[in-house]
């Protein structure tokens, strides 16, 4: 299985979270420098045009990401936390298409009720304003879950999201 797993924004993707994701499959799992990646995007588009992926995954910003990539690559999507609030500063880098797309594919987002950085409330409403455009998405709720995923929160999201995808 290939796949990809984007970290959040000043983030990385921790030891024991890349061998487990290696467990998995061939995981394509760069750190990234958000700041500085202006044509983060297209290029990633451009790898994965080249080189397929099953689905792609990812966490805060790197959730948003994948949402927008899995739009644009027609693949699955499995986000955590997702960082709903930085859609505003997405939108250069994104067409009006894009932005008002829903998915045909599986999304399945994981939100943590005790989120500290992206409020749960904002997730809902992403959620449920694509549930209203009829998009292919499910959302699971981790009542003890905060903004930094644990190991055992981040296998259950996995394990959950391919026994659906």
């Amino acid at each position: 299985m290939k796949f990809a797993y984007l970290h959040g924004y000043q983030g990385f993707v921790t030891d024991e979270k890349r061998v487990y994701l290696n467990e998995l499959g061939d995981c394509y799992s760069p750190t990234i420098d958000y700041d500085n990646a202006p044509t983060l995007i297209q290029d990633l588009v451009a790898q994965f045009t080249k080189e397929p992926i099953e689905f792609i995954s990812g966490t805060s910003l790197g959730g948003m990401i994948s949402y927008y990539l899995g739009l644009i690559l027609n693949v699955p999507v499995l986000m955590f936390n997702p960082a709903v609030i930085a859609i505003e500063r997405l939108k250069p880098f994104l067409s009006d298409e894009l932005l008002n797309a829903v998915p045909q594919k599986q999304n399945m987002v994981f939100t943590g009720l005790k989120d500290d950085v992206v409020e749960p409330k904002f997730q809902i409403e992403f959620v449920e304003n694509l549930k209203q455009k009829n998009a292919n998405i499910m959302q699971f709720f981790d009542e003890e879950m905060t903004h930094l995923v644990t190991l055992e929160e981040f296998e259950k999201g996995f394990t959950t999201f391919l026994k659906n995808k």
